[in-house]
C-alpha cells in the first residue's frame, strides 16, 4: 500500500487509504474557540457610522472555519448587506457573498481562534440609506473522546449611513 503526506488544517498525517483518510480527517480537525470574554459573532474591529459611495465598508467577528458552514449548510450564504426600508420598516438583503462588491477574509490564527472579516466595496449605484452587515458561520465544538458538534451562529454589524456625496 502507498503511504502519502497530506495536510489538514496544518497538520501532517500519513494516510494509507482513503478509507482511513476519511476516518482521521474529522480527529484531526481543530475545534472553534473564542477568545475569552469573546463570543463567536462578537464585532473586533466596528463599521464607521458613516461612508459615501466609492467607500469599503469593513467590519470584523470573532469567527469560525468556514469550513464548518460547507459541512452544515443551515445558511445559503457567508454575509449579507441589508438596507433599512422604511416602507416595509424591515431590513432588505442587497449583497450576499456571491456580489462582486463584497470579500470574504477569513483569517485562521492559533488553537482554533480565528477572526472574519468582511468588507463592500459600496457601488455608485448604492442608495443613500442606512445599512448593516451580517455574519453566517459554524462553530466545530468538540470534547474530549466525543464526537464534534456544528452549531450555527449570526451576527450583525451597527447600523451605519450611505450617503451619495
Amino acid at each position: 500500500m502507498r503511504r502519502h503526506p497530506q495536510f489538514m488544517d496544518h497538520t501532517l498525517c500519513l494516510l494509507t487509504s482513503s478509507s482511513s483518510e476519511s476516518l482521521l480527517r474529522p480527529l484531526l480537525r481543530i475545534a472553534d474557540k473564542a477568545p475569552i470574554g469573546k463570543n463567536f459573532g462578537d464585532v473586533l474591529q466596528p463599521l464607521n457610522p458613516k461612508y459615501r459611495v466609492g467607500d469599503v465598508a469593513e467590519v470584523t467577528f470573532v469567527g469560525a472555519n468556514p469550513k464548518n458552514s460547507a459541512e452544515n449548510r443551515t445558511h445559503q450564504t457567508f454575509l449579507t448587506v441589508e438596507k433599512y426600508e422604511n416602507s416595509s420598516m424591515g431590513w432588505q438583503v442587497v449583497h450576499n457573498d456571491a456580489s462582486w462588491e463584497t470579500r470574504f477574509y477569513w483569517h485562521k490564527g492559533l488553537l482554533g481562534h480565528s477572526n472574519a472579516t468582511i468588507q463592500w466595496h459600496i457601488p455608485d449605484t448604492a442608495q443613500p440609506g442606512i445599512y448593516r452587515i451580517r455574519y453566517f458561520g459554524h462553530i466545530r465544538k468538540q470534547e474530549f473522546l466525543k464526537p464534534a458538534v456544528i452549531l450555527s451562529f449570526e451576527s450583525t454589524s451597527s447600523a451605519f449611513e450611505v450617503a451619495t456625496t
